[in-house]
């Protein structure tokens, strides 16, 4: 984590102990709140729900739940048209009108999906901005429009083209061409961020990911296992640390960090599996990863933390140099982009959280392997 260590961050944090939990940094929470928070991200990892936001042009839809008043075909075929996931959809329609089909703004926005009346007459086809029926599917063509504004940007980067589309309907598509990415604007970066740590949670099936690991396509290295971040720096080591302002505890960091220069709070560069591997769950709020080794023993356990999103499920088997996400700072406190890393013994559980008894230093594992950073 590697804002707290250079930053001596204070900012509230989960504290996990015997309960589990993700290096827990900062003030740790007590009493009853603080053990059902907990209890809470031992759900989310058990239950293998996924924020991702990848989404292949093949396969553009997710699923989608707690969609109100039967919409949810609606939003689906809204989501396909767009080519976003079905989950991003929802959470946007309601982050705009909390489903309200009679929702209305100061600027003249109406509807369902906030339309602006010159932007209803295109993307209307005559019908009424307060029915669903239309306002939704006009929603779909609009937001797909938005898509293909900026998908030159994104190039091959499905994940990245999501939080393009979001940030051009926030703040227009010639903001995003003119900054070539999301633009530096804290309304908009904030409107991306709550709709895509939203959408899966509240209205995916199951929280799946809509698409699988796919290969690195770069240098895997010559040793037997590779770097789990390519191109990624170490910045900070396992074992214990003095960081003014934590507790005692928090001083034992559990594992090892990598970031990718220039990121600073950005969607960072293709965390990928050092080695074969199956994964076993997740730590959803802190953007953890959990998977084992799939192979010949010793099977040691490994998590990726603090990812920006993230396109494995549950049980799915990986091998060596797939992608498993992307490198971010997801988590329950402000913090740079960085991986955070961690090993665990053989033996342990297949879901484990560090202070449990089961993490080992990573660095020396991936010395051995070959598959240290340079």
């Amino acid at each position: 984590m590697r804002d707290e260590e250079s930053h001596g961050s204070s900012t509230l944090a989960i504290a996990v102990l015997a309960l589990g939990g993700v290096m827990a940094i900062g003030v740790p929470v007590v009493g009853l709140a603080g053990l059902a928070l907990v209890a809470d991200m031992q759900a989310s990892a058990n239950s293998g729900c996924v924020p991702s936001t990848v989404v292949s042009d093949e396969d553009p839809g997710d699923g989608v739940i707690n969609v109100p008043n039967g919409w949810g075909p609606l939003v689906e075929e809204a989501a396909k048209t767009a080519g976003l996931p079905a989950s991003v959809a929802a959470a946007q329609l309601k982050q705009e009108s909390n489903w309200n089909p009679d929702a209305g703004s100061s600027a003249g926005a109406q509807g369902i999906a906030q339309f602006m009346p010159d932007t209803w007459a295109q993307y209307g086809n005559g019908g009424n901005v307060t029915d669903p029926e239309d306002a939704i599917p006009a929603y779909g063509r609009y937001m797909a429009d938005l898509r293909n504004e900026v998908k030159s940007l994104a190039g091959d980067d499905a994940d990245q083209l999501v939080r393009l589309t979001l940030a051009a309907y926030n703040a227009g598509p010639g903001a995003v061409l003119e900054h070539e990415g999301v633009p530096p604007f804290a309304e908009t970066q904030r409107y991306v961020e709550r709709i895509l740590d939203g959408g899966q949670f509240e209205f995916s099936a199951g929280c799946a990911a809509p698409t699988g690991g796919k290969a690195w396509d770069g240098d895997l290295g010559e040793g037997e296992w590779t770097t789990p971040l390519p191109g990624g720096r170490f910045t900070s080591g396992y074992g214990g640390r003095s960081v003014p302002g934590l507790p005692d505890w928090a001083q034992n960091h559990m594992g090892v960090d990598f970031a990718t220069p220039g990121t600073g709070g950005s969607a960072g560069g293709a965390v990928i599996a050092p080695t074969d591997l199956r994964i076993t769950g997740f730590n959803a709020p802190d953007g953890c990863v959990i998977a084992k080794e799939d192979g010949d023993d010793p099977d040691f356990g490994f998590a990726f933390c603090h990812l920006n999103s993230w396109g494995v499920k549950k049980g799915q088997r990986l091998t060596r140099g797939d992608v498993i996400g992307t490198e971010g700072n997801r988590g329950q406190f402000g913090m740079a982009t960085h991986l955070h890393f961690e090993i665990y013994r053989p033996g342990a559980p297949d879901v484990v959280f560090p202070y449990q008894g089961f993490n080992i230093d990573p660095e020396s594992i991936l010395r051995e392997k070959g598959a240290w950073p340079e």
